[in-house]
This record gives C-alpha cells, sequence and structure tokens, in this order.
C-alpha cells in the first residue's frame, strides 16, 4: 500500500528546489550572514532586512501560486506550508511568545527561510529553530536578558537545508 501523491508532498523531507528558488536561497542566504553578523556586533540587524525577507516571503508566495496555477504544485501542500508558516509565525511574535519571543525581523527572516521547504520541513525548521535557541540562547546572551537571534535562523537554516540534501 503506497500513500497518496498528495500526502508524499506534504511528508517529503527531500529538498527539491527549482532554479529559481536556488537564485532565492543564495540571495537568503548572504542576508542571513550580513544580518547574523551584525546582530552579533551589535544585537540588531537593520530594519532593511526585515523589509527584504518579507519582500521574499511575498515574492515566494507569489511563486507558489503560479506554481498551483501551472499545475507544478498540489493545493493541499501549498496551503498547509503556508498555513504552518502563519501559524509559527505568530506564535512566534514577542507579543505572543508561545514558541519564541521574537522582534519582527527575526519571524520575518524564519519565515522567509521556512518558504522554500515542504511542509513537514517546515515543522522540522521550527523545532530545529527551537532547540538551537535553547541550546545556544545562554550561550550567546553572556549574562544579558536578549540575545541575538539570527545565529540561530543561520544555524538553522543550514541544518535543515543539509537534512533535506541529504533526503534528496
Amino acid at each position: 500500500m503506497s500513500l497518496p501523491e498528495w500526502l508524499q508532498d506534504v511528508l517529503t523531507l527531500a529538498l527539491q528546489l527549482s532554479r529559481w528558488q536556488q537564485f532565492g536561497l543564495a540571495f537568503l542566504l548572504g542576508s542571513f550572514t550580513v544580518a547574523t553578523w551584525s546582530d552579533l556586533k551589535y544585537l540588531s540587524a537593520q530594519r532593511e532586512f526585515l523589509e527584504v525577507w518579507l519582500f521574499f516571503v511575498v515574492g515566494m508566495l507569489i511563486y507558489d501560486g503560479a506554481r498551483l496555477n501551472a499545475g507544478e504544485a498540489r493545493t493541499t501542500s501549498l496551503l498547509l506550508k503556508w498555513g504552518l508558516i502563519a501559524l509559527f509565525s505568530v506564535l512566534s511574535l514577542n507579543g505572543v511568545g508561545v514558541l519564541f519571543r521574537l522582534a519582527w525581523g527575526d519571524v520575518a527572516a524564519l519565515a522567509a527561510a521556512a518558504c522554500l521547504l515542504s511542509p513537514v520541513l517546515v515543522v522540522v525548521f521550527y523545532l530545529t529553530a527551537k532547540g538551537l535557541s535553547a541550546f545556544l540562547g545562554p550561550l550567546l546572551a553572556q549574562g544579558r536578558r536578549y540575545y541575538p537571534f539570527m545565529p540561530v535562523v543561520s544555524l538553522a537554516t543550514v541544518v535543515v537545508l543539509a537534512l533535506g540534501l541529504l533526503m534528496a
């Protein structure tokens, strides 16, 4: 007995990126590198990063919509992926604080990385970020109340990308 194709899409751990998504990933990793360095040095990244990551998320949403319209993606998988991203983003906001208590820029960075993933990898990504945060948070805080979160985002992104590539 095999799983239905839509369920296979939802549960895949394999990272399968189109050429445009690969270009987006390269751009995103570059921005994460600069923002991580800035966050480590100054405990904040420039507001422009938030705007870039939100633009990236909107661009990927449009791209996924185009893939859906062309019959290259399944409705169930995309709705679940974007629903999970929206849910985890809300749960990560400072004012909500269920998953994390993050500033808008950190939430946007997580969402930007997640929008390249399959639904199950979105869950793995946020759980990886949570685990890394628990481990790295005290090290990065250095006695302060807050700590730079972009190193967590960057490392979680690399870990989940490596997992996805190993499973491909």
